[in-house]
């Protein structure tokens, strides 16, 4: 079963005066984005090592918002989890489901993937993406 966590913040990027810190972290191999699409969902896989600040409950809408502009996909049509590799080599998934309302994330809710189901099919679509 997932546990949820629920984040309440309103996204306000503006196009004109907003650094992409997401493909920043991704130019510096901080983060690496890829995408699996099935049944008409793009799945938006963040991959890093470790806790990432731009993963952080404070930052979450902006960094969603981010992904979606960079990878030019429908906010509507799109799930975005992030694939944490521990220093063991293991992957632990947490999937960020968002509100959107008038073009903007009003709320994000992380829930960490543990069912062994679910988890098998995280990694098949996580194995199965295409890096950005």
């Amino acid at each position: 079963m997932a546990s949820n966590q629920t984040f309440h913040q309103p996204s306000t990027r503006s196009h004109n005066s907003h650094s992409f810190d997401v493909a920043e972290a991704t130019q510096r191999g901080e983060l690496s984005l890829s995408l699996s699409t099935m049944l008409g969902c793009d799945y938006i896989f963040v991959s890093h090592k470790g806790a990432h600040e731009l993963l952080e409950h404070s930052r979450l809408a902006t960094t969603i918002r981010e992904l979606l502009d960079l990878l030019e996909t429908s906010p509507n049509q799109s799930m975005v989890v992030s694939a944490e590799e521990s220093a063991a080599g293991e992957m632990t998934f947490t999937r960020y489901d968002y509100k959107w309302e008038n073009r903007q994330i009003s709320s994000v809710i992380g829930a960490h993937v543990t069912h062994a189901d679910q988890i098998d099919f995280m990694q098949m679509m996580f194995d199965c993406s295409t890096a950005y």
